[in-house]
């Protein structure tokens, strides 16, 4: 049972194309509360995987703007290591998918109102777990390509063909790829591990994107300090020691 929200009135809510409407007219007061927050996800999240969030069958093809990729962005997610896809799927469904059908730009493909639809879908092999097996094959919102975990390990979020919502600047988006480190490095400063991973993705995937062009989501967004105080100045400077930069 649910501390924060009537638990029967969002599953409700969510079984509508324009669930979105309500959902910050009558959640938004959750966002104050970190307890209330995570509640909030796991129960989005539970119903995604359940198939009980009413979601476009077609819409509009976000990717048709993707460009060549000549731009990395690199963030942190601000979470606890560890965070898992379906959540993070969860998390941008609402943050960033709910929040621009609620409030569309008069130059995007959709209308409020509309069903969402992110084009994206689930495309890996299941992992030996429920979870990831019940994911399979159905729509995806995370905003990143790739995420870094603590032990350096690279996991493939989107293709480097579809275009992720993650930087805050459209331009931007279409032209980059997205990469998170799975931590809160609001204070810290990564460990060698996620460092090394970061350049050794960086190095091996995209050896052709210049030094200039890989970026901390801080110098495309004046509005975060993403993805950490310590990035400027700080790790940044280790990353292009760890990865030879290329030379515009």
């Amino acid at each position: 049972m649910a501390k924060y929200f009537d638990e029967a009135e969002l599953a409700n809510t969510l079984t509508r194309a324009d669930w979105y409407l309500d959902l910050f007219l009558k959640y938004g007061e959750l966002a104050k509360n970190h307890e209330a927050v995570e509640e909030f996800y796991a129960f989005i999240e539970q119903r995604l995987a359940a198939g009980a969030v009413l979601l476009g069958k077609s819409g509009p093809d976000w990717d048709r703007e993707r460009r060549p990729v000549d731009t990395v962005v690199v963030h942190h997610t601000h979470c606890p290591p560890g965070i898992t896809r379906e959540r993070l799927s969860a998390m941008h469904l609402v943050r960033l998918y709910a929040a621009n059908y609620a409030s569309p730009a008069p130059s995007d493909y959709h209308k409020q109102g509309d069903a969402i639809f992110s084009g994206h879908f689930w495309k890996e092999k299941p992992r030996e777990t429920g979870e990831a097996a019940v994911s399979r094959g159905k729509q995806v919102f995370y905003a990143y390509h790739w995420i870094i975990r603590m032990d350096g390990t690279a996991e493939r979020l989107l293709a480097d063909d579809e275009l992720g919502w993650h930087a805050g600047d459209w331009g931007v988006n279409c032209r980059s790829v997205g990469i998170v480190l799975d931590n809160n490095f609001e204070e810290e400063t990564p460990p060698d591990a996620v460092v090394g991973g970061l350049a050794r993705l960086i190095r091996e995937r995209y050896a052709h994107v210049s030094r200039e062009r890989i970026m901390g989501h801080r110098e495309v967004s004046p509005k975060t300090t993403c993805p950490g105080k310590g990035f400027l100045g700080g790790w940044k400077d280790t990353l292009f020691r760890t990865r030879p930069p290329v030379t515009s």
